[in-house]
């Protein structure tokens, strides 16, 4: 399928940017990073190379932007009920439902595995996931203000929930189960009070 050029200033088109995207996290989860060129992605998502470049500089930026883009259509922003707890539940279980659930977690795996070999690959998804931490942060944030946070530090709670997820899904396999997000919610944040 071959694209019209648009006319200079004609804004970029979000469909055709959308299946960029999809088609860049379905290379990666079938091959990983090795399996992705912009010649691919643009092959798979109908598009030519130049409207890949338009939108990303090279190949590592087309990749960090195919996981921040899961990440936020999983989470786009944080939950903001009277309740810190089960708004973090639900961030947390949007998150394992992605990771368990799609090719995204097959993703990550193979991603850990480049790091050390693509510096660049590293800092550009280092980056998505301090952008990404920032739902979370704002969730505890508000327990923190209602004095329900049990760590001291905001990013540590992060760390200590994030941790066993990935732990288990990078090492040692064991289940990311539904009831997972439940457990760490109650160590990191206490139960509201009632008033």
């Amino acid at each position: 399928m071959s694209e019209r050029r648009p006319a200079p200033g004609r804004p970029r088109s979000d469909e055709a940017s959308a299946r960029i995207l999809q088609a860049t996290v379905e290379l990666l989860a079938e091959s990983g990073a090795a399996g992705v060129s912009v010649d691919a992605v643009a092959g798979r998502a109908g598009v030519s190379r130049p409207t890949v470049y338009r939108r990303w500089k090279d190949r590592t930026a087309l990749i960090a932007a195919a996981v921040r883009d899961a990440f936020a259509q999983t989470n786009p922003e944080a939950p903001h009920t009277a309740d810190p707890r089960a708004d973090l539940v639900t961030v947390l279980s949007n998150t394992m439902r992605l990771l368990t659930r799609t090719g995204l977690g097959r993703v990550i795996a193979g991603l850990v595995s480049e790091l050390p070999r693509s510096p660049e690959l590293a800092d550009a998804l280092r980056e998505v996931e301090r952008e990404r931490r920032e739902v979370l942060r704002q969730v505890l944030r508000r327990a923190e203000e209602r004095s329900l946070l049990r760590p001291a530090d905001v990013e540590l709670a992060v760390d200590l929930l994030l941790g066993p997820v990935y732990f288990r899904l990078l090492i040692t396999g064991a289940p990311v189960s539904p009831e997972l997000a439940t457990e760490l919610a109650e160590l990191v944040v206490a139960p509201s009070r009632p008033g």
